[in-house]
C-alpha cells in the first residue's frame, strides 16, 4: 500500500519514526507532518498566511522515503500534500492515512481538540481510509512496540467489512499492555482536566496562563475508550464526520420551526 503518515507532534517526533521504521518494510511510506509541535489544533487550517514546505532529510536518508516538513497545522500537512504536492497525480495517491503515533492519549473529550485526529479526518475527507493512533501519557510500552502492534493488526483492520465511507478509526494504546490485553471496540468517553489553566507571571509582572491540567477520568461507561484503555487494552473508536443530529432531524428536516 501507499501510506501517508502525519501527526501533530511534528515531523521529528519519535512516534512518526516508529511508524515509518516498521511500515516501510512492506509498504510505500510518505510523511507529511508539521514542522513543529501542533498539539490541540483540532482540524484547523492556515488561511491568509504562507505555508512553507521542505524535505525532511533525516527520515529520507535513514529510510529512503519521501518526507516533508510543513509549516502549518496537522490538517494543513495532509491537505497540502494531497492537494498541492501530488498535483492530481493519482499514481501517488495514498491508500491509507495514519496520523500518529501521538505522544499522549486521545481519549474521550480529547477527540474534540486533537490535532492527531484532525490530520486523520483530513485524509478521510479526501475519501482515503484513515486512522488516528495515540500512546498514553508517560507510557511504559515504547513507540516502537506500539507501531509493531499496529502493523500486526493492520491487515485485520483493513480487512473488516464496514461502511468505510462513514467513519475513520481512533486507536489508543495504554501505558502498558495488560497481560491478557485485547483490541476492543469502545465508546467515546468523557475526559476532563482539573486546574487546566495555571496563572503565572512574566518578568514584567504581567499575568499569563499555561495549560497544565491534571486528567480526570471519572464517571465513564465500563465499555468507554477511557476505561478500557486505562485497563491495559488497545481501544478502537469509530468517528463520524457528520456532527448534525440526524436523529432529531429525521422527521423535522425541511419543515418550518
Amino acid at each position: 500500500m501507499k501510506i501517508l503518515i502525519s501527526n501533530d507532534d511534528g515531523v521529528q517526533s519519535p512516534g512518526i519514526e516508529a511508524l515509518v521504521k516498521v511500515l516501510c518494510r512492506e509498504h510505500e511510506v510518505i510523511v507529511a507532518a508539521p514542522a513543529s509541535q501542533q498539539s490541540a489544533k483540532a482540524h484547523a487550517i492556515t488561511v491568509g498566511k504562507p505555508i512553507y514546505i521542505d524535505e525532511y532529510k533525516p527520515l529520507m536518508d535513514r529510510y529512503g522515503i519521501k518526507a516533508y516538513s510543513i509549516g502549518g497545522t496537522p490538517a494543513d500537512s495532509v491537505k497540502l500534500y494531497l492537494e498541492g504536492v501530488l498535483d492530481n497525480n493519482e499514481t501517488l495517491f495514498p491508500d491509507l492515512v495514519i496520523s500518529g503515533i501521538n505522544d499522549g492519549s486521545n481519549l474521550g473529550t480529547d477527540l474534540i481538540y486533537s490535532g492527531t485526529v484532525g490530520a486523520a479526518k483530513e485524509g478521510f475527507i479526501h475519501n482515503i481510509r484513515a486512522i488516528a493512533v495515540s500512546l498514553s501519557y508517560r507510557p511504559i510500552m515504547t513507540f516502537d512496540e506500539a507501531a509493531a502492534e499496529l502493523a500486526k493488526k493492520l491487515p485485520v483492520i483493513l480487512g473488516m467489512e464496514r461502511e468505510e465511507n462513514e467513519y475513520l478509526l481512533n486507536i489508543n494504546f495504554p501505558v502498558k499492555l495488560a497481560e491478557n490485553y485485547q483490541w476492543l471496540w469502545a465508546y467515546q468517553g468523557i475526559r476532563n482536566y482539573e486546574n487546566a489553566y495555571i496563572p503565572k507571571t512574566d518578568p514584567d509582572g504581567r499575568t499569563y496562563y499555561i495549560v497544565e491540567g491534571d486528567i480526570i477520568d471519572d464517571g465513564n461507561s465500563p465499555v468507554s475508550d477511557v476505561v478500557l484503555c486505562n485497563q491495559g487494552n488497545v481501544t478502537v473508536t469509530p468517528i463520524r464526520l457528520k456532527v448534525a443530529d440526524h436523529k432529531f432531524l429525521s422527521d423535522k428536516a425541511g419543515k418550518a420551526l
